[in-house]
């Protein structure tokens, strides 16, 4: 599997733009961050990986907000 490495910048108060190619290919608006070794990795955020969330204790709190649930999947 060919890697693609992007360079980002981060402006202000955190914001990184991700690439327009990457956007345009994953096409989600809604993105999974989770660190591993000391990156950060980003995963676009769809219903075959939502179970990601659910299974992960520090992402509890949704199970009482159903309103940012029934958000992530839009």
């Amino acid at each position: 599997m060919m890697q693609n490495f992007y360079t980002l910048s981060m402006y202000g108060q955190g914001v990184v733009t991700l690439p327009k190619a990457w956007r345009e290919k994953v096409k989600a608006k809604k993105f999974i961050a989770r660190e591993e070794g000391g990156r950060l990795i980003l995963e676009p955020l769809h219903e075959e990986n939502l179970r990601l969330l659910t299974e992960n204790p520090a992402f509890d709190f949704l199970k009482n907000e159903p309103d940012l649930y029934d958000d992530l999947v839009d």
